[in-house]
């Protein structure tokens, strides 16, 4: 739970700040910003509660002013638009003034001396805070048996739970809290609105999709290869037998996709990946993870000709899956500020010659990745 508390005099600071420790907020967690100046220094800081005074100081020693539409416009321009808010004001002309303003943003003013209401309001958005800031970190599959992958790391202790009708497992790596969720289905469309709801309902810092995957070209059996580029390959218009591609692209973060090259390129990754894999099957070659280039779609392919028309659309294409497209565009769509990637091993060609044999391997080291990145990405969230 991280709350932001715009107040700058500091006897109602202290009633705020009591209030909000005596809900089990951690001290540490609760961040003042005392003039409207001080909002550059939150940074790129995630928070799950904003209380607002909307009277405030534009920089630190000047007079007071009405600052509650800067304010809003700040957090809108942030990227924050989307965090709850109190406010919370000893100045009922300013409550009546911006009354109309704060309301479209789903957020009521709530005089200060009134604490009875306004802590009775506070207790309702902490509990809905506290559902959002759930998890730092969601992984998504699009089967049990991707999601079984993760089964077989000791670092990190897994609990089945229901919960907003989702199939979750709750999980813990290193003091983070997480959850593997697998898709009701396989495909595109149930990717992309699981991503959406996932995101929406819980926030997390980062996001993101494990499994298994078809190979083209270059890419070997048994391979890991991590999202950079990817398209839905179906897209576009027929006309008679032959389609008319519109491949409109979704690229990783530039960010996320530096500390995901860095980690793929270390020393002996490969090695450590496997370290813990018992399975009896591996890939009859090793081949070291690399970035790639995707395609999605929402139907198997295992024909050596459709497989060659996805090839047409872009020449450097390696992977093909029915999820990674639908889930990059959602989190792109969403809003937030989340990191998203997708990791997944080739385990076919997406030829009459489909088995079965890598996908236990190809599942475990996935997850292994997933974990190894999620770190990296917490980090430096």
């Amino acid at each position: 739970m991280r709350v932001v508390v715009f107040e700058d005099t500091d006897e109602k600071y202290r009633v705020i700040h009591n209030a909000l420790i005596s809900r089990g907020v951690k001290g540490s967690s609760v961040l003042r910003v005392s003039n409207v100046s001080q909002f550059a220094a939150l940074g790129e800081r995630d928070f799950d509660l904003c209380i607002i005074d909307i009277r405030m100081p534009g920089v630190e020693g000047g007079d007071r002013r009405s600052s509650g539409a800067e304010i809003l416009q700040m957090l809108d321009y942030s990227g924050r638009q989307r965090i709850p808010l109190l406010a919370i004001t000893a100045f009922p002309e300013d409550a009546r003034e911006f009354r109309d303003l704060f309301a479209a943003r789903g957020c009521i003013i709530y005089d200060f001396d009134n604490i009875t209401v306004w802590s009775q309001a506070l207790d309702i958005f902490l509990a809905q805070a506290r559902d959002r800031g759930r998890y730092d970190f969601i992984i998504l599959t699009a089967l049990k048996e991707e999601r079984a992958g993760f089964i077989g790391d000791s670092t990190f202790k897994i609990e089945s739970v229901e919960r907003h009708g989702l199939d979750i497992w709750d999980c813990e790596l290193e003091g983070h809290q997480g959850a593997i969720i697998v898709l009701p289905r396989m495909g595109l469309v149930n990717a992309a609105a699981m991503t959406a709801r996932v995101l929406e309902l819980y926030a997390p810092q980062v996001v993101a999709l494990s499994g298994i995957c078809a190979g083209i070209g270059e890419a070997a059996l048994g391979q890991l290869l991590v999202t950079e580029i990817c398209w839905e390959y179906q897209s576009g218009k027929w006309i008679g037998e032959s389609l008319e591609n519109e491949p409109y692209q979704v690229v990783v973060d530039e960010n996320t996709r530096v500390i995901l090259a860095k980690l793929v390129d270390e020393t002996d990754i490969l090695r450590k990946l496997e370290s813990e894999y018992d399975g009896s099957i591996r890939p009859s070659r090793k081949s070291n993870p690399k970035m790639a280039i995707f395609s999605s779609g929402s139907a198997v392919i295992a024909s050596a000709k459709r497989l060659a028309a996805v090839k047409e659309q872009h020449r450097k294409v390696k992977g093909i899956d029915m999820e990674i497209f639908g889930f990059h565009r959602a989190v792109e769509l969403s809003g937030q500020r989340t990191r998203a990637f997708s990791a997944k091993v080739v385990v076919d060609k997406a030829d009459e010659a489909k088995s079965d044999d890598l996908h236990e391997y190809g599942n475990y080291i996935s997850a292994q990745f997933c974990l190894k990145a999620i770190r990296k990405l917490l980090v430096k969230s």
